[in-house]
């Protein structure tokens, strides 16, 4: 199976940043689609889940790793997380630095990290979501299809 090559254009926050709060949007691509979903943690309709998905409907399951996002409407203290669905351990950012946390306490101080702003990090991830491993997309549609 060839690689897929889904693209984007840049300043991916700037431009979904805000919708209506519960409302789903479902991005065409080339192959499969972007799912945004807004205002699940509040009701102020900020972005909350970004996820590649392979259909655009509520059921479809995200395929890799999704962005799971507590933005703010002044732009302070915000955070977003780069993890699978049920992952235990992934990439946030927060701050501005981005490091490797997981879900377990642990004592340890986190990483310096990776400098960046959100917006570029976020466009970093899409880039990557996006564009799964060809073995991502197969071992999605056979879960999909024992469904």
């Amino acid at each position: 199976m060839k690689p897929i090559k889904n693209s984007m254009k840049g300043n991916f926050l700037k431009n979904y940043r805000k919708g209506r709060a519960h409302e789903e949007t479902y991005i065409p691509l080339k192959t499969g689609f972007l799912k945004l979903e807004y205002g699940l943690n509040d009701s102020s309709g900020m972005l909350s889940l970004v996820s590649f998905v392979l259909e655009d409907n509520d059921k479809a399951m995200a395929v890799g790793r999704r962005l799971e996002l507590l933005l703010s409407e002044d732009e302070t203290g915000e955070v977003a997380t780069f993890i699978s669905e049920n992952g235990i351990s992934g990439l946030q950012w927060s701050g501005g630095r981005v490091f490797w946390g997981h879900t377990y306490d642990d004592d340890s101080p986190p990483s310096d990290g990776k400098r960046i702003s959100l917006d570029n990090w976020i466009d970093e991830c899409i880039g990557i979501m996006i564009n799964p491993d060809a073995d991502e997309i197969e071992e999605r549609r056979r879960l999909d299809g024992e469904g």
